[in-house]
């Protein structure tokens, strides 16, 4: 990679929460973003960012984009902590950028509420759902959550779960399957921790 010598262009980031999530007002509340090169040989750090808010809705980051030759792949990591106990569930966010200006919307996923990604679905009839179940890594049978969503609304939604029922630190698996003929669909992500450790 060589760094360009005109004028910087920037990445700029969305972040994006459901719409009726509203963190706390009161106690101590921190923001953190990471963004790392993830296709070097050694990760480069390219900026660390940290303020004493916490956001809800929709914003913007920008951060610079200082290749002009090749693609850079980059790591997001976002964190928001109210009194030391984590508000997010703990997810890595793969930005691709072949030019820049380059501008994407990364959903974020509050604890209690997996902002999932399936694979484009098809045209279908609307009663051919999709059953989409998270469950302990090694136990299918240990479910957390199942639900059943139309393959079109598939592709992209939140997942709601019970903080309570599952445990900190523990990483569970999400599948999803067709129900008409029992197919698997490549669902994003496949497994997560669902409920960080506190830092309080």
């Amino acid at each position: 990679m060589s760094q360009s010598n005109n004028t910087t262009p920037y990445i700029t980031l969305t972040f994006s929460l459901p719409e009726d999530f509203s963190p706390p007002s009161d106690g101590e509340g921190e923001t953190y973003i990471s963004v790392q090169t993830a296709n070097t040989s050694i990760p480069l750090n390219v900026v660390q960012f940290r303020e004493p808010i916490l956001r809800s809705g929709r914003w913007n980051f920008s951060f610079a984009h200082n290749y002009s030759d090749v693609s850079v792949k980059y790591l997001v990591t976002i964190n928001m902590t109210h009194n030391g106990v984590p508000l997010l569930i703990d997810l890595d966010y793969v930005v691709i950028v072949h030019r820049a200006p380059h501008r994407q919307t990364l959903h974020l996923s509050p604890i209690g509420r997996l902002y999932i990604q399936a694979q484009a679905p098809r045209a279908v009839e609307p009663e051919h759902a999709v059953t989409l179940a998270a469950h302990e890594h090694d136990d299918t049978q240990a479910l957390v959550t199942q639900i059943h969503v139309s393959e079109k609304m598939a592709e992209a939604f939140y997942l709601e779960y019970d903080p309570a029922t599952v445990v900190p630190g523990k990483r569970y698996t999400l599948t999803a399957t067709e129900n008409e003929y029992q197919n698997s669909i490549a669902v994003y992500p496949g497994s997560v921790v669902l409920k960080p450790f506190s830092m309080a």
